[in-house]
């Protein structure tokens, strides 16, 4: 996906931080946004005021050098009111391979209609997905990075969640088109186009794998493993312990595969993808910060 589309405060923000990676071509919409090549859709007051206002013309205009055939990742958060210019955007790209990241905001700090929006949105977007219209949808609990990233300034809080999102995307992103020193990556089945990112490790501390939104029904979960040189030719007993690390995630319901790249990095990473093949239900405050893990 080197084409990434911010949609909304959250979503531009977002796609800001890619602007360090070369590979990414950034575009950014906004009701209001005075960027230089960026595109404002005005202020319309609510969801149903986007959906109906978007100017075609003038979005076709703006993201024409976006191909037929291209990947192409929109990014966005709930209860945006401007996320109702989502499906109004995207048919302008149609014919281009088109992914989704849907931020889920803390519904405990947003307003009635908001959660509102957030829901419509939420559903929608999942069943366009499901339909073949999307390529794949990821689901990100706002709450759920928020635990991950630790502590944050008030400055830095939001630029934080981003930068975190951002970085995991764009490490998945990089895994995917990197050639592995051993993979046995499956296809999914085609109707699982729900998905969420994951962090996990292979230390010895018992860490169990975080995911970023808590997805019901997990039919496929595969691995990335960025293993610094060193290790990967002077640890011995490094492929047992991925294979032992794999294994432990392994059920009747569930396929599980892994690939193992080689990094510049000091310290190991391990990264996955889980998808599923049902429409979620939003995510519910938790007690427990732990409570997403598979």
């Amino acid at each position: 996906m080197d084409k990434v589309i911010g949609l909304g405060k959250t979503g531009c923000s977002i796609v800001e931080e890619l602007t360090s990676y070369p590979e990414y071509r950034v575009y950014k919409i906004d009701a209001e946004i005075a960027e230089r090549a960026s595109l404002s859709l005005g202020s319309h007051g609510d969801m149903e005021l986007f959906e109906k206002n978007v100017d075609q013309d003038e979005v076709s205009i703006y993201l024409r050098s976006i191909k037929p055939g291209d990947d192409v990742l929109l990014v966005l958060e709930g209860g945006d009111p401007v996320s109702g210019a989502a499906l109004g955007i995207l048919e302008c790209i149609k014919d281009a391979n088109i992914h989704i990241a849907y931020v889920c905001p803390d519904r405990t700090m947003i307003s009635q209609i908001a959660k509102r929006d957030d829901k419509i949105c939420f559903g929608v977007l999942q069943e366009y997905a499901r339909s073949g219209v999307f390529q794949k949808m990821f689901l990100i609990n706002k709450l759920d990075v928020e635990n991950l990233m630790g502590d944050a300034s008030v400055q830095e809080y939001e630029k934080s969640i981003s930068y975190f999102i951002s970085y995991i995307i764009a490490m998945i992103n990089y895994f995917d088109h990197t050639p592995s020193k051993i993979s046995n990556k499956i296809d999914t089945l085609d109707h699982c186009r729900i998905a969420t990112f994951g962090i996990s490790s292979l230390d010895d501390s018992g860490t169990e794998t975080q995911l970023l939104f808590p997805l019901n029904d997990i039919t496929d979960i595969h691995f990335y493993y960025g293993i610094p040189t060193d290790d990967v030719t002077a640890d011995s007993g490094l492929m047992k312990k991925i294979k032992s690390h794999v294994k432990k995630y392994a059920s009747p319901a569930q396929s599980i595969s892994f690939s193992v790249y080689e990094t510049t990095f000091e310290e190991q990473m391990v990264l996955c993808v889980a998808y599923s093949h049902l429409v979620q239900s939003l995510p519910q405050m938790l007690p427990n910060p732990n409570s997403h893990t598979i």
